[in-house]
């Protein structure tokens, strides 16, 4: 398990204290979705690889740094649906300020495929009411919940008590504001951010969620959505991800 912190500004994910008691994926950390996004296609919602038990490969550390180093292997006849080979990996490297994830698609079998997804982070928040991202203005957007809304018009991101789920059309970095601590996201081979909070309402139908610790996170989620990866057999897809705490923040 990860131990990261980002300097005075603590461990940047939350994780809920219930998940434990729970079958299936964590409510917290950073989940792998693969190979679907959410409901975008006929598999279970955000795939299989959240479900699985990954192999640790490497897991070092010293005093300035971390590291991990996951696999899953994955074979045609593992999935009913999903009739494919496939080798993922996830690199974490932690340091004093900044978190480096690397997650990347082989095609070790023997006939192309193709998948949406992405990784689902859960940031840890002192009050998401009090919450502010910056950074998507300008940005081409859906919002399930608000049919009409196209595209972010105002500088700085905010939420309220309803459930929020928006599709941005577009990775440009983006900026976590709570006080003086100010966290930095950008990634490179995923095009799309997924911005997620349950919401009062809808948190209480989760039963792996505490009352109240809908407020303590947000979902800024690196995905591919839109355009789906296409993987001919031997190639690679490479997605990054870098959580950077700003200079003079926390």
């Amino acid at each position: 398990m990860l131990r990261a912190r980002l300097g005075d500004a603590g461990d940047p994910f939350y994780c809920s204290p219930l998940a434990e008691r729970f079958e299936g994926p964590a409510r917290g950390g950073v989940p792998v979705l693969f190979p679907q996004f959410a409901e975008y296609g006929p598999l279970l919602k955000h795939g299989f690889a959240r479900n699985r038990d990954w192999t640790l490969l490497e897991h070092g550390a010293d005093a300035a740094r971390e590291r991990l180093h996951y696999v899953l292997e994955i074979t045609p006849d593992d999935f009913p649906g999903w009739p494919h080979a496939a080798r993922l990996e996830l690199e974490v490297l932690a340091r004093e300020s900044r978190i480096d994830f690397s997650f990347t698609v082989l095609n070790t079998g023997d006939d192309e495929f193709s998948f949406t997804g992405g990784l689902h982070p859960y940031f840890a928040v002192n009050d998401l009411l009090q919450l502010r991202v910056e950074g998507l203005q300008g940005v081409a957007a859906s919002d399930r919940y608000q049919p009409a809304f196209t595209r972010q018009d105002e500088p700085v991101l905010q939420f309220g008590e309803a459930i929020f789920e928006r599709l941005y059309d577009g990775c440009p970095a983006v900026t976590l504001i709570e006080g003086s601590r100010r966290i930095r996201l950008s990634a490179s081979g995923f095009d799309q951010w997924m911005v997620w909070n349950p919401g009062r309402e809808e948190a209480r139908k989760l039963k792996d969620l505490p009352d109240g610790d809908w407020r303590k996170f947000i979902c800024v989620e690196p995905v591919r959505v839109k355009n789906l990866v296409v993987l001919r057999p031997g190639e690679r897809f490479s997605g990054n991800f870098l959580v950077e705490l700003e200079q003079g923040a926390g």
